[in-house]
């Protein structure tokens, strides 16, 4: 039996679990998705030079000087609205009205604000030349064509995606979204499909099942609910080997070292080899991890809901976010000061409930535990922002001192 500390399985697993395939996929849809290609510009962005505001297109050379007491006339040939075309390029002295986005006639360098003007159809009055050479956009002036647009490992998100619109990249390459299937355990818990019995407190929710999907959408995602399955080893190796479809299974619950947990034994049976069988934390110790041949990954957490929603950030987040493609699975460690004293256990890293407060003036957040931090305290993590580590050691984490933490947001 292989006992890993946290950091060591958590890479571990990251190690190890396949990245989904590549598919195509409408770019409505991809949003959350992690782009698998590298693109580049397949157009200039801008596509053509054109108008940043209404006005008049000139050469900065014909109303250079031009101020108030000494205005520069030029002589009005057309018009361009946004969608239309210039029909020929400007000469000497002349000035074409023009709107914001409309493409520039040939030779024209300049937009002149209407505000700087008297606004005339046939003949314009320029009376300031601030605007000589300016409001402006160039083709190619933000992406040039032939250019990295967005590389490779990119989470698409809304802006993200507004660019791959611009670029008319309307079905962009991405990873698929794993689908995780999630097995909850357990002859002393009922489906919420019957809650006279847990309203009746003769049996307790299936907490994990719908909890452990939300996270797994929360990571990324596609939650497939195997149900729930009791304590029997036939009927969880029927389950566990009818679930050939899902690209990773976590179950809850049935790892601990009881005589009603059976899914090491039948994990077993099923060919699964471990990469550890327990983590030096509290809670979830009996965290595991293993493959089913020729590499499914499992990942078993322990059955109590606020040690399985704790063991999920640590190692099922990264698992479902390194199969999504993303180039760093893990939450960014923050460090903050505990305002509580906490104990430290001699062996077991801690890993407690807390909120965060704002900090000010630059200095470091406060770290305050959400009250009792028992494996059965749901209020511990309904109220929770994050975790704070309490390493192994002796005595206690004083409050004041500093740690290390992750936040859920």
């Amino acid at each position: 039996m292989r006992v890993a500390s946290a950091g060591e399985a958590a890479r571990d697993i990251v190690a190890v679990v396949p990245v989904q395939p590549p598919l195509r996929i409408p770019l409505i849809d991809s949003v959350g998705h992690v782009l698998a290609e590298d693109l580049t510009a397949s157009i200039d962005l801008p596509p053509w030079t054109n108008a940043a505001m209404d006005g008049y297109a000139v050469r900065a050379k014909d109303i250079r000087g031009a101020r108030r007491d000494a205005p520069m006339h030029l002589r009005v040939i057309g018009a361009i609205p946004a969608g239309a075309v210039p029909d020929r390029a400007l000469r000497t002295g002349e000035a074409m009205r023009i709107y914001t986005g409309a493409p520039l006639p040939a030779d024209a360098d300049s937009v002149i604000r209407q505000e700087d003007t008297d606004r005339g159809t046939e003949y314009v009055t320029v009376f300031d030349d601030r605007d000589a050479g300016a409001n402006v956009r160039r083709a190619g002036g933000d992406l040039a064509r032939g250019a990295p647009a967005l590389p490779s490992g990119t989470i698409i998100g809304p802006h993200q995606l507004a660019l791959l619109a611009a670029l008319a990249v309307t079905h962009p390459m991405v990873h698929r979204r794993p689908r995780v299937g999630i097995l909850a355990t357990g002859d002393e818990v009922v489906s919420l499909d019957h809650p006279e019995e847990i309203l009746a407190a003769r049996r307790l929710a299936d907490v994990n099942s719908p909890a452990l999907a939300a996270l797994v959408q929360q990571a990324g995602g596609v939650a497939v609910p195997l149900g729930l399955s009791p304590d029997d080893p036939a009927e969880l190796q029927r389950v566990v080997l009818a679930a050939d479809d899902v690209d990773l299974l976590i179950t809850a619950g049935g790892v601990s070292v009881g005589d009603h947990d059976h899914v090491r034994s039948v994990m077993a049976a099923c060919g699964v080899t471990t990469s550890f069988d327990r983590v030096r934390i509290r809670p979830g110790g009996p965290t595991t991890f293993g493959r089913f041949p020729p590499g499914r990954p499992w990942l078993a957490l322990p059955g109590n809901p606020v040690s399985a929603m704790v063991t999920f950030e640590l190692f099922g987040r990264p698992a479902v976010r390194a199969m999504s493609g993303h180039r760093d699975p893990f939450r960014p460690v923050t460090q903050v000061v505990l305002a509580d004293d906490a104990r430290r256990d001699p062996v077991l890293d801690q890993y407690l409930r807390c909120t965060f407060d704002a900090p000010e003036d630059g200095r470091m957040a406060r770290a305050t535990l959400t009250g009792p931090q028992g494996s059965g305290m749901l209020m511990s993590m309904a109220r929770a922002d994050g975790l704070v580590v309490v390493p192994a050691g002796e005595g206690a984490a004083l409050a004041g001192s500093m740690a290390r933490a992750w936040r859920f947001t």
